[in-house]
């Protein structure tokens, strides 16, 4: 079959990965609510092509949201009451991970829900629940969130070394496996000598398997890169997040149903003015670093020294559609699945 990861290899012959996500942080939580909140007035700005304009459909929402970096533009907003100010109350439910969630979206039970976009785009393809994007939440960049890491004194020192290695990740078939494949691609190195040793497990238990010997290294992100580093002196063997074909590739967002987009135009378009509000507050990197201590239970220190990516406070349908493409190049996906109809444009400021 055509290869376009090799097709980029050639030309840049660097390491390359997909983010997000947004599984991230996903495996350290548990279930619960309340963390958001909200009420009352309406107005606010855009970023994109218009969307409805008018009273409000429905004024309180039921959110899945995760307590990770990917979703520092949100707990900005919520920060700075730009939800309040739209005239939105949000009901907020932690998740553990966005593919847990979407059972959730299709049964009514969230409104909206976050996500990673491996997740939504196999989840749309198979028929789970028929959704519309509606803002992106964070993109990668070199040395951002991903990597692989190793003990300090392991012999793995390059993608190649994990042949005939147990690498533990998250969950298997997701954007962390993704990301994986798509640097063993770029180094020549086949997935096919990896993969019976993929060994799913939860990121903060990764470190510690480690120490101990039962995994060999670790797909992970911050914090739990850190966290690594400062607890057994952990090695990055090599960046899943760095230059080639996947660099600023989008990780993570937030989807709804077709139905309920349909129905309640004006509300998701104050929910897209409100989220990129807080988008444009993360572009401050002093920000983020407030924020995360309060949503994340990251403590200061650490919030000063993560890795942290970009916010995008546009929703780009090309963008997303090469998550698609990647996961139809390794076959994740059975077929290609067109994602500009899927797309709810962030209203303009007058919308």
């Amino acid at each position: 079959m055509n290869r376009p990861g090799r097709v980029g290899r050639a030309r840049r012959g660097s390491v390359r990965a997909v983010g997000l996500l947004a599984t991230l942080l996903a495996a350290s939580l548990t279930a619960g609510c309340g963390l958001f909140g909200g009420s009352d007035e309406a107005e606010g700005s855009g970023d994109n092509t218009t969307a409805a304009s008018g009273p409000l459909e429905k004024t309180t929402l039921k959110v899945g949201v995760m307590i990770g970096i990917d979703c520092s533009g949100a707990q900005l907003a919520l920060l700075n009451d730009t939800f309040k100010e739209e005239g939105l109350t949000i009901e907020a439910t932690t998740i553990q991970s966005g593919a847990l969630a979407i059972p959730s979206l299709a049964g009514g039970e969230f409104d909206i829900t976050f996500g990673n976009w491996v997740s939504f785009i196999k989840a749309q393809q198979a028929g789970i629940v028929d959704m519309k994007f509606i803002s992106e939440s964070y993109l990668s960049t070199p040395n951002s969130n991903f990597s692989v890491i190793a003990a300090k004194d392991s012999p793995i020192n390059s993608p190649k070394d994990l042949e005939g290695k147990r690498i533990a990740v998250n969950a298997k078939g997701n954007i962390n496996e993704l990301l994986l494949r798509a640097v063993l691609d770029a180094n020549d190195v086949d997935f096919n000598k990896i993969k019976d040793g993929l060994v799913e497990m939860p990121f903060p238990n990764m470190a510690a398997a480690i120490k101990n010997g039962r995994i060999d290294a670790a797909a992970t992100i911050d914090p739990f890169v850190t966290a690594a580093q400062k607890e057994i002196g952990a090695k990055i063997v090599f960046d899943m997040t760095g230059a080639g074909p996947t660099e600023n590739f989008p990780l993570s967002g937030f989807a709804t149903k077709k139905e309920f987009a349909d129905q309640n135009p004006n509300t998701i378009a104050a929910f897209q003015r409100a989220l990129l509000k807080g988008q444009q507050l993360a572009a401050d990197r002093s920000k983020v670093e407030e924020a995360l201590p309060k949503f994340a239970k990251m403590d200061p220190q650490t919030a000063a020294i993560v890795k942290i990516g970009q916010f995008p406070t546009t929703i780009d349908p090309k963008r997303i559609q090469r998550v698609a493409d990647l996961l139809v190049t390794y076959e994740m996906l059975p077929k290609k699945l067109e994602i500009e109809p899927l797309v709810v444009p962030i209203p303009s400021e007058n919308g």
